[in-house]
């Protein structure tokens, strides 16, 4: 069944009548169904469930798509006892089914061209998704328009749904208040802003009315389950060496020798974070399944001579205040040329990634290749054990990573950062008072 993928109906028999009304629907859901397999089958395990009423008669419908790699290997006996009380074996760990006409019987050596064929589809599948999404990519900055450095990403989903229904821009609009509700993101959306229908989706946006260029975010959400989404990370230079004007202070020595763009590296992570979970949600909403491709870059909306690019830290003292920016490495500061449009890329289950710590690890794979870029070692915030860290934020953020985390049920300190200031500020006030007591 894992091999090609496919649908079992229950409630019909293999003429495709109806054989009654199907008992415990409420069993038949995706959720119910993945822990059940979970417990025999390896992961990812990707499966789609509904149910439906069709001329006075219940269905269920049970979707399984093809497994990555080709097939799939049961972990442990399946096991059921009869109405005899005697235990009967369906299958044994190890074995392989394949689907053979209307039956599934352990795999044949048949099925090996069957799985070669597959393969060689679902990589032919991929170097088009790739191509497809580089083309989304590269369109980005004409629609963007304005100046600054961004931080896009595009989701390509491996199966799309059949005759999808158009998306309203209502319906983006509502999707997109919804997500933010259930996801209490780091990074939100305004609601309300400029919204319309465009060829094959709806793209929101930041800007209050269609003729302004987005000033901080555009997405375009597509009816087929692809999405393309850009967040900006720094609208202007540092600093012009022409008129010395200042756009950020406290920048280290060297940064203002030329017109360089600030990036914050906590940004960079929480936007990759942000768009890949609001892409893939919809990608979910619409019913995409299979593998989805991301692919993030930074994009540059000018390519002005001389510009640079310079990833920065936060600095912060002993009493946890900002204290101003350094570079993150010494070799963070990077030509334009050398940063922007180098696209890094993941391939998850779009199952798997609607799950809290799996979407951390995720985003944490795609920003440590895009910060390798700047010679940088590892995310601050994101984990590769799907956690975050709020401490690996700005001062700014932090609170608000603590809060988002505690939501999806990620691990964190029993201690928020705002009461570990305050109790630092607390004991720094008693010290203080204490001193003049002396």
């Amino acid at each position: 069944m894992m091999i090609t993928g496919g649908y079992i109906v229950v409630g019909a028999d293999d003429r495709g009548q109806p054989s009654g009304d199907v008992q415990h629907l409420e069993l038949f859901d995706t959720a119910t169904l993945h822990a059940k397999l979970a417990k025999y089958m390896p992961k990812p395990i990707e499966i789609r469930a509904a149910t439906h009423q069709y001329q006075g008669q219940s269905y269920a419908i049970i979707y399984f798509p093809p497994h990555p790699d080709g097939f799939c290997i049961f972990e442990r006996d399946g096991t059921y006892q009869d109405s005899n009380g005697q235990l009967r074996t369906v299958f044994r760990r190890g074995d392989v089914f394949a689907r053979h006409g209307t039956s599934s019987e352990r795999w044949q050596q048949s099925d090996i061209e069957v799985i070669k064929r597959q393969l060689r589809t679902d990589a032919d599948r991929v170097r088009d998704d790739a191509d497809d999404a580089w083309q989304l990519l590269q369109d980005l900055p004409r629609r963007l328009g304005g100046s600054g450095l961004w931080l896009a990403m595009a989701v390509m989903p491996e199966y799309q749904p059949a005759d999808p229904p158009m998306i309203t821009p209502d319906e983006a609009q509502k999707f997109l208040g919804d997500w933010q509700f259930t996801q209490a993101p780091i990074d939100g959306f305004n609601l309300g802003s400029a919204t319309y229908r465009q060829p094959g989706g709806v793209v929101v946006t930041s800007q209050a009315a269609i003729a302004e260029m987005p000033h901080w975010w555009r997405i375009a959400f597509h009816d087929t389950g692809q999405g393309v989404g850009a967040y900006v990370l720094a609208h202007e230079i540092a600093a012009d060496p022409m008129s010395g004007d200042r756009k950020w202070y406290g920048l280290p020595p060297g940064i203002t020798d030329k017109p360089t763009i600030p990036a914050r590296r906590d940004e960079v992570e929480t936007r990759i974070l942000t768009l890949l979970d609001v892409l893939t949600a919809h990608a979910s909403n619409v019913g995409a399944g299979g593998r989805v491709l991301i692919t993030a870059t930074l994009v540059a909306l000018r390519d002005e001579p001389g510009t640079r690019i310079a990833l920065l830290n936060q600095m912060v003292d002993e009493n946890g205040k900002d204290q101003g920016w350094r570079l993150a490495n010494a070799r963070a500061n990077l030509s334009l040329t050398e940063a922007v449009m180098q696209p890094v890329t993941h391939r998850v289950p779009l199952a798997e990634i609607r799950e809290p710590a799996a979407r951390v690890r995720a985003a944490y794979r795609l920003a440590a290749e895009l910060l390798a870029v700047f010679s940088v070692d590892r995310p601050s915030m994101l984990t590769a054990e799907g956690t975050l860290d709020p401490d690996g934020t700005g001062t700014d953020h932090a609170q608000i990573a603590y809060q988002h985390a505690r939501h999806l049920g990620l691990p964190v300190s029993p201690v928020s950062p705002i009461e570990r200031q305050q109790r630092l500020e607390e004991a720094i006030r008693a010290a203080q008072e204490d001193y003049r007591r002396r």
